[in-house]
C-alpha cells in the first residue's frame, strides 16, 4: 500500500498505531496489562495488528510467552521495519508526560482528533489544512 495516497490525518493515525504497538511488544509485559497501563483499549489494539497485518505494512513481531507468564519479543526494537509518513519537527525534551491523555480533542462530525502536549505548531498548522474542508 503506498502510504502518500494517504489523507495526512490516516498518515499521523497509522503511525500513532505502529508506535503503540511497537511500544507494547517491547514493553515486556502481556497486551492485557500494557494496554490497561497506558489506557488503551485492548479491542482497538487487536483491530489495529489485524489492520496492519492485512495490509502487509510492516511484519509485526510475534509475542514468546515463558513459563512465569512474563513475555519476551520475538524479534528486538531495532530489527522492526519502521513507517515514515510526514516529517515533522520533533518537540524539545520535556519531564515525562502522559502521552496517552490528550490536552483537546477537536471533534467535527464523525472525525475526532485529540491533541497532545507535545504537539508541535507546524503538525497544528498542517491539521488546519486537512480538516478545513470538513468544517
Amino acid at each position: 500500500m503506498d502510504f502518500s495516497l494517504l489523507t495526512p490525518y490516516k498518515q499521523v493515525k497509522y503511525q500513532y498505531w505502529l508506535n503503540v504497538i511497537h511500544e507494547c511488544r517491547s514493553s515486556g509485559l502481556t497486551n492485557q496489562k500494557w494496554c490497561e497501563q497506558n489506557g488503551i483499549s485492548l479491542k482497538s489494539y487487536y483491530y489495529w495488528i489485524s489492520k496492519f497485518r492485512k495490509l502487509a505494512v510492516v511484519d509485526l513481531p510475534r509475542k514468546e510467552y515463558v513459563s512465569s507468564g512474563s513475555s519476551v519479543s520475538s524479534q528486538k526494537q531495532s530489527d522492526l521495519t519502521e513507517a515514515r509518513f510526514v516529517e515533522l519537527p520533533v518537540p524539545a525534551k520535556r519531564e515525562h508526560v502522559d502521552s496517552h491523555k490528550p490536552e483537546a480533542v477537536l471533534k467535527t462530525g464523525n472525525i475526532s482528533v485529540e491533541l497532545y502536549e507535545t504537539a508541535t505548531e507546524s503538525f497544528l498548522q498542517m491539521l488546519v489544512k486537512v480538516k478545513r474542508p470538513y468544517l
